[in-house]
């Protein structure tokens, strides 16, 4: 409820249903960032309205990739705005060295950024 006067304040976490993806599509979206390179799961975490967290890792020459898929939400492990993939990138020391949005879940569809 708003006070007369002062805007509501928009919760931009729980802002009604919305399409959720499976693991299937998801697993869709990572195949084709990591462009048929082998893959190593980190973690995965659903509940009770499926899929939530999923962490894979990429080997590269000089580290590693990593690519995280959160669903829009709050949850123990963090929480996200969108539903999205990021890829972080580490040195072979495991020091992260930089990374950036790949993918976000909009309209009930997947657009690749990167």
């Amino acid at each position: 409820m708003a006070f007369e006067g002062l805007p509501e304040q928009i919760n931009s976490f729980e802002n009604g249903p919305e399409s959720i993806p499976t693991m299937e599509e998801v697993r869709s979206i990572f195949e084709r960032l990591v462009k048929g390179a082998e893959f190593e799961q980190v973690r995965m975490r659903e509940d009770g309205d499926g899929l939530y967290l999923w962490d894979i890792k990429v080997a590269e020459e000089e580290g590693y990739t990593e690519y995280s898929y959160m669903r829009k939400g709050r949850y123990p492990e963090g929480q996200a705005s969108r539903t999205a993939i990021h890829a972080t990138f580490f040195d072979a020391d495991g020091m992260p060295t930089g990374g950036h949005p790949v993918a976000r879940f909009e309209n009930g569809a997947w657009k690749i950024l990167a």
